[in-house]
């Protein structure tokens, strides 16, 4: 009866953790990718531009890279390093850094987002750090919040540019037609 129990527990574990790994290895075809990290927002390429440098900036990523013109940002995140030892470049410092790209194009009078966030370990040594071993964010969560926080600040944009409202105008005081009297001036004749 004990083997039994032990087995039924052991089963359970295996298929409890199944769906948790799976979780770990989501396979989207890229469509499916380009779905997820694509919005398109009703307003002119700057606006939306500069609101999304402000999310990112707000997010805590440090822009390496922007440029209006081509609508390409690229950004890094701060993360907490730890020390390791390579037997090729001596100590060091590896870490996960989150990682984002944006490109930004104008398409009528839409605008077309597409973020691009990955988690790269990142190595440090005496000869400088690259990012290595790139792995994507796949949860759908993480870009629909990014894309909210643009809009929300897109909105916030939008109304700071609108001209302040009129403030009502005081009335014309109405005037009552008076009786106009024509003043004729006299004739002068000259002295004799």
């Amino acid at each position: 009866m004990k083997k039994i129990a032990i087995l039924a527990a052991g089963a359970m574990l295996a298929f409890a953790s199944a769906p948790a790994m799976a979780k770990d290895k989501i396979e989207l075809s890229p469509l499916q990718l380009q779905a997820m990290q694509t919005k398109e927002f009703e307003a002119a390429k700057e606006p939306v531009f500069a609101s999304v440098m402000s999310v990112l900036q707000d997010a805590g990523y440090r822009i390496e890279n922007a440029d209006l013109a081509t609508g390409l940002i690229t950004g890094i995140g701060s993360s907490k390093g730890k020390m390791v030892y390579s037997l090729w470049s001596g100590f060091g410092k590896s870490k996960k850094t989150p990682i984002v790209s944006t490109y930004i194009e104008q398409m009528g009078p839409m605008t077309r987002v597409r973020l691009n966030f990955v988690m790269a370990k990142v190595k440090s040594s005496l000869y400088g750090s690259q990012p290595q071993d790139e792995e994507p964010i796949l949860e759908a969560e993480v870009y629909q919040d990014a894309f909210n926080k643009i809009d929300q600040a897109l909105f916030i944009r939008a109304s700071m540019m609108q001209p302040a409202a009129p403030t009502q105008p005081e009335p014309v005081p109405t005037a009552t037609p008076a009786a106009t009297t024509a003043v004729v001036p006299a004739e002068s004749t000259p002295p004799q």
